[in-house]
């Protein structure tokens, strides 16, 4: 009788693990650096000493620093050699020599739409040395970048997004020039400063951010833009020709900013995806579209928490192990006096549920109070196969880690 009692032991062990690992993890703060200066910009998380554990880095507004895992010792990759201030970074190998690059948005004036802000890509000399190469771009209120291959030749292209359109004026932001989506080549030697490049979409106002991903199932990769306008998909077809498809209407209401602001792509366990936003532009809700039944049609859209205020960053990853991507949410101020939901800023949770009414979602509270957040992110900083949260602040300019515990 010992070995079926053992093995239903067994059984009831591993239905209570797996019971376990659907349920939502507990995350244990850590503070990384509580200045890494008046603002926390972008983070990007990338192995920058080649030891092959990811590294958290971040752009502040005068320098990019790195945090070495796992003591995350505090490094300086560049300090006042850009054009105040740095706004949006991401890591690739540019140069091709195995070893990671970065390149980086800076000049950031919002309310400058005449001059240009700069672009530039950070790399390592022979002796390690950083050094900053300037990329060639005449677009003002550069504000975000992507890497990607949208071209299908297995290279990657940069993606660079202004926040609006040259010579645009509030309030009415969605009025006049459109925004110039530009995708450069990298070039044979990329420490020229002239880079290819060609226009994605220059009819979309105030594109505040996008991913590079391939939501239309097609085996190759779109652009996913936040918009004035919405959510659209900018494609490039065989013919080397852009198109731009509205998926999402934004909030059409919203005063006196409209449209979408943060994106990011889920999936679900049965394969499917979703499309999560902000809304409206610096908005208070948190938005998710879901497929249409109906080729061409809008995609259905549900606001899924809301108050959220000053909503400033998203991200969607499989916190607990279901298959079923979550929605990590970053907020910068507090909520009003009274609201039902956690009083903020802090970052924040939305794991869905799938049944017959089509999705819901569960709130989480990760950091309600201690992290007034610009940006964040997923990635699995121990290798124990759960992704942990970073975020960093603008008013508490900090930067903490959230570890996924089960």
């Amino acid at each position: 009788m010992r070995r079926p009692l053992v093995a239903a032991a067994l059984a009831a062990v591993a239905l209570a693990s797996a019971a376990r690992g659907a349920e939502f993890p507990r995350f244990e703060t850590q503070e990384i650096d509580p200045h890494v200066g008046q603002v926390c910009y972008a983070l990007a998380v990338a192995d920058v000493d080649g030891d092959g554990k990811p590294d958290v880095v971040a752009a502040s507004e005068d320098a990019v620093v790195w945090y070495r895992n796992p003591t995350w010792e505090k490094h300086t990759v560049i300090r006042d050699q850009t054009r105040r201030d740095n706004v949006c970074i991401q890591p690739h190998d540019i140069d091709g020599d195995g070893r990671v690059d970065f390149a980086l948005g800076a000049g950031w004036k919002p309310s400058d739409t005449t001059h240009a802000g700069t672009l530039q890509w950070l790399g390592r000399n022979a002796s390690g040395e950083w050094q900053v190469h300037p990329i060639e771009c005449d677009e003002p209120t550069i504000h975000r970048i992507r890497w990607g291959d949208l071209k299908g030749n297995g290279k990657e292209q940069l993606v660079v997004l202004p926040l609006q359109g040259r010579g645009t004026k509030g309030p009415n932001w969605g009025a006049g020039t459109g925004v110039n989506v530009q995708v450069y080549d990298v070039p044979g030697d990329p420490t020229h400063p002239h880079w290819m490049s060609e226009v994605a979409e220059h009819r979309l106002h105030t594109v505040h951010n996008a991913q590079v991903v391939d939501l239309l199932g097609k085996g190759g990769n779109q652009i996913v833009a936040a918009a004035w306008e919405g959510v659209f998909v900018l494609d490039r077809d065989a013919q080397r020709t852009w198109t731009h498809t509205r998926i999402g209407t934004g909030d059409e209401a919203g005063e006196p900013f409209k449209g979408a602001s943060e994106v990011k792509v889920g999936r679900l366990a049965d394969g499917s995806r979703y499309v999560a936003t902000i809304e409206p532009w610096h908005g208070n809700q948190v938005v998710v579209y879901t497929p249409p039944k109906q080729a061409d049609a809008l995609w259905t859209r549900k606001v899924v928490a809301a108050p959220v205020t000053w909503g400033h960053a998203i991200w969607c990853a499989d916190l607990d192990g279901d298959k079923n991507e979550d929605v990590v949410v970053g907020q910068r101020d507090p909520n009003p006096a009274g609201s039902s939901t956690p009083k903020g800023p802090g970052v924040f949770v939305l794991s869905p549920r799938v049944g017959a009414e089509g999705l819901a979602f569960d709130r989480h509270a990760i950091d309600d109070g201690g992290m007034a957040c610009e940006d964040a992110l997923a990635a699995d900083l121990n290798g124990d196969g759960r992704p942990d949260l970073i975020a960093g602040g603008r008013a508490t300019h900090n930067v903490r880690i959230y570890w996924n515990r089960p």
